[in-house]
């Protein structure tokens, strides 16, 4: 079986991958959901965090409470396209989750997707699409989504038992290539993190605004792991 988009149980983990619920389909409806409730950032009526100012654009915590707001007032009215509360349960802001050695039960990726059905043996904690988002501009480049977003992954600090995963990029304008700001990064990049990160970056099948990287993961986690990258671009002024 294919690694692609799978779940290794915890209890079980010699067992084998098993055939994770949010596939590419599902994915791509999430992704989907994603952008169109990054549209309404600004124009959303908030009731769970603050009304929308520009500051906020420069504000990882803000922008992502927001997003989460907008993701779960779309599912309690239809939705868009698949994404509808039949199919995908509450998206989760920060929900917490463990490591792959259990040396931490705090671990918070920002953002939780899960669908309502799940399949034989699949775990309806673990198994889920986990999502981080980071800022990306010039003050630090691709640095902190590499160091302190993509790398939370690789280690298994994030998603142990999933082979995929999903960065958010808030890219200012000048940085709206994913391809090539983050295969330019790793070229001069020296730090271990960044250097346990460095992977090919290439288009991705699930969706066309999406690119992919992989990479091989140290036991117990998900041994194969695909990172997906999607960027969505933010104002400076």
């Amino acid at each position: 079986m294919s690694p692609d988009f799978c779940f290794f149980h915890p209890r079980d983990p010699q067992k084998g991958p098993i055939k994770s619920t949010l596939n590419k389909r599902a994915i791509r409806v999430v992704i989907a959901a994603i952008q169109d409730a990054w549209n309404d950032i600004e124009t959303f009526n908030y009731w769970k965090s603050s009304p929308f100012e520009l500051k906020h654009y420069f504000d990882e915590d803000e922008l992502t409470t927001k997003l989460a707001e907008i993701l779960n007032d779309k599912l309690s009215n239809e939705g868009v396209g698949g994404f509808r509360k039949e199919l995908f349960q509450t998206v989760v802001r920060d929900g917490k989750q463990s490591t792959a050695t259990l040396s931490s039960i705090d671990q918070m990726p920002d953002l939780t997707f899960r669908m309502i059905q799940t399949a034989p043996g699949e775990d309806r904690d673990e198994s889920a699409l986990f999502v981080e988002a980071k800022l990306i501009d010039a003050t630090s480049g691709c640095r902190q989504y590499v160091v302190n977003g993509l790398h939370r992954f690789v280690s298994g600090k994030y998603a142990p038992r999933m082979t995929f995963g999903l960065m958010l990029g808030y890219a200012t304008p000048d940085f709206k290539d994913i391809c090539t700001h983050l295969s330019d990064y790793y070229v001069n990049a020296t730090s271990s993190e960044a250097l346990l990160c460095a992977a090919d970056v290439a288009p991705s099948d699930v969706h066309a605004d999406c690119f992919a990287t992989e990479h091989c993961r140290a036991v117990p986690c998900a041994p194969d792991f695909k990172a997906l990258h999607l960027w969505v671009l933010r104002a400076t002024h």
